[in-house]
């Protein structure tokens, strides 16, 4: 079972990473080597899987980092095969600690990198991208009470991202229902956004694996972070709503583990599902009796979840997105809608 969530949006990892070390490596009953690659980021080491045989394949990178770069060769390395050696490159979503490496791998192997559609622009340009999407931000925020200092944090962490990503640019898209070939079985794509737009989740059913990358991990809770519509006019995506139902659906294959993008394999995924159901739950019931008082601002009850834990830029973006996104279920549920009002929205507590 995997342990308490605790009441802040992103926890350091300490312990529980696939390996013993930098660039280690554990085989799963798949057939896939995890690689476990250091990170400059609170998260701690990210999960890449290397499956051997034809294609010799990478899934995911590591950030651009020279720990990330060196573990990543030392890891391959135990296997007997280099960079180089790489002939398809799959990218879970669009991240910096799971693509950051992308480019140069694909320069120095002459790879074939697939995605999902979705991470396309962010991999082309992430810095464009963002700053193509920093209205929507701005006026999410604005909207929400948040403060400008805090947004002004918010958006000097964001503006950090780009420098430990090159751009690359995917030779092929995959989507729900194509499958990709590892390690000698056909793996099936599951598009499962929440924790990302484009996420993807493979299974193979002969091992009754999910490879799951950050959409499900053991010890800590995946964050569905806020993001722009794919249209620049769109509705802005419901990412915990989205996240609830895929984790939902993931779990009806029921897989007998699930290796994650962080910490250690998932072998109780009714478990670990049962428990991320019912945080969510009472996170947004708890929201729900702060509303008892009247109407508040996403700043108002961020402030009411996390006090005075948030402390930086990317803590407050990932705190005001979780709490929108246990609002969204609100509103789903028809308990609570916002009511704006000279540019400000007022979560207020439906009526019955």
């Amino acid at each position: 079972m995997a342990a308490r969530w605790r009441s802040s949006p992103a926890k350091i990892w300490k312990s529980g990473v696939c390996g013993e070390g930098p660039g280690s490596s554990m085989k799963s009953a798949s057939g896939l080597h995890c690689l476990s690659i250091p990170t400059p980021f609170p998260v701690g080491p990210v999960n890449v899987y290397l499956a051997v045989g034809e294609p010799l394949t990478l899934i995911d990178t590591g950030p651009k980092w020279d720990e990330s770069r060196a573990a990543l060769e030392a890891g391959l390395a135990q296997h007997g095969c280099r960079v180089e050696d790489i002939r398809q490159l799959i990218l879970t979503h669009h991240h910096v600690d799971h693509v950051g490496l992308a480019a140069e791998i694909a320069r120095r192997s002459g790879c074939a990198v697939l995605t999902h559609p979705h991470n396309t622009p962010w991999l082309r340009d992430y810095a464009a991208e963002r700053g193509r999407h920093l209205p929507f931000y701005h006026r999410i925020w604005q909207e929400g009470g948040v403060p400008e200092d805090v947004i002004a944090a918010m958006e000097a962490s964001g503006a950090s991202m780009p420098r430990w990503a090159d751009p690359v640019t995917p030779t092929r898209e995959i989507g729900e229902g194509e499958t990709v070939e590892l390690a000698g079985a056909a793996w099936r794509v599951y598009h499962t956004p929440g924790h990302a737009g484009g996420l993807i989740c493979l299974w193979e059913p002969g091992t009754r694996t999910l490879l799951a990358n950050d959409h499900l991990i053991r010890d800590i809770s995946s964050n569905p972070t806020l993001e722009p519509p794919s249209t620049m006019n769109g509705p802005r995506p419901k990412r915990l709503v989205e996240y609830l139902y895929h984790m939902r659906r993931m779990a009806a294959l029921e897989p007998a583990r699930a290796l994650p993008g962080h910490g250690e394999v998932v072998t109780d995924v009714a478990g670990l599902v049962r428990h991320r159901l019912s945080f969510h739950a009472r996170r947004k019931e708890r929201l729900l009796k702060l509303l008892d008082a009247g109407p508040q601002t996403l700043w108002e009850l961020v402030h009411a979840t996390f006090g005075e834990r948030l402390t930086r830029g990317m803590d407050w973006f990932l705190g005001c997105s979780e709490v929108l996104g246990h609002l969204d279920l609100l509103e789903a549920d028809g308990d609570a809608h916002p009511v704006l009002q000279d540019g400000v929205a007022r979560w207020t507590k439906c009526a019955g």
